[in-house]
């Protein structure tokens, strides 16, 4: 998309630069990569991000909107409406692709967007480890809104830890060894410090849940949830 910025990686490019690119991510977590890295960044124009980011805002506008709730609230089915919700989701994900207008002028389309964590730990990795691959210039980073990767991860952590004692935060999901985002979830761990543990490893009692970490049992006090519904109802007998 920046043709100066591209001619550059092209002609710096070399295979064994690829592979040890590769090698950098996969010593993240041996093994824990499921999915296909690319061979480069894309390198996007202020006015491309520029209408990302309004897009972005015009949809929070609408979602922020005090009768929001109100007018959605039937569209969720009841067996997956959640007593004590906040009001907003904390985290929220906009997927955008590369489009050509009427101009043939490049732009940002909305495919998809969800009110739920995506690779949030491993892309302050990946965009590291990337930026250093590709000597992206200074003039240039994957982070928007002024944030750089200590403020996005003293951001995350703020976020998702809060005042809590890390070994009483968990990330949950089901069966996180077999998911395909599960190098993001050891990221998260060597990034905040917290633990990944399995829904089936849960301890109830009573109104507390608790994990059991080597020969303690923690009590378990805010979940940063990475279970999605569609996977809950397909493990219905998890006992």
């Amino acid at each position: 998309m920046q043709q100066a910025l591209r001619q550059a990686f092209n002609q710096q490019f070399t295979e064994e630069k690829y592979r040890q690119y590769l090698q950098t991510i996969e010593n993240l977590h041996p093994g824990a990569l499921d999915f296909r890295n690319a061979e480069t960044p894309i390198f996007i124009p202020k006015y491309f991000t520029e209408k990302m980011l309004d897009t972005c805002e015009h949809i929070l506008d609408v979602i922020t909107a005090p009768n929001f709730k109100a007018l959605t609230q039937r569209s969720i089915p009841s067996h997956i409406q959640i007593p004590g919700e906040d009001d907003y989701p904390q985290c929220m994900v906009f997927d955008f692709g590369i489009c050509a207008d009427e101009a043939a002028q490049l732009t940002p389309q909305l495919i998809e967007m969800q009110g739920f964590p995506s690779l949030f730990a491993f892309q302050a990795y990946h965009s590291e480890i990337t930026a250093n691959y590709a000597n992206v210039p200074n003039t240039h980073s994957a982070y928007l809104n002024g944030y750089d990767n200590d403020s996005y991860s003293a951001l995350l952590q703020e976020t998702i830890v809060g005042n809590h004692p890390v070994e009483n935060v968990v990330l949950l999901e089901i069966f996180p060894e077999q998911q395909k985002t599960r190098i993001d979830f050891h990221c998260t761990e060597k990034l905040l410090g917290i633990k990944t543990v399995c829904i089936t490893q849960l301890i109830a009692e009573g109104n507390q849940l608790y994990y059991q970490n080597g020969d303690n049992k923690i009590r378990i006090q805010r979940i940063y949830n990475r279970i999605i519904f569609d996977d809950l109802d397909q493990h219905k007998n998890l006992g």
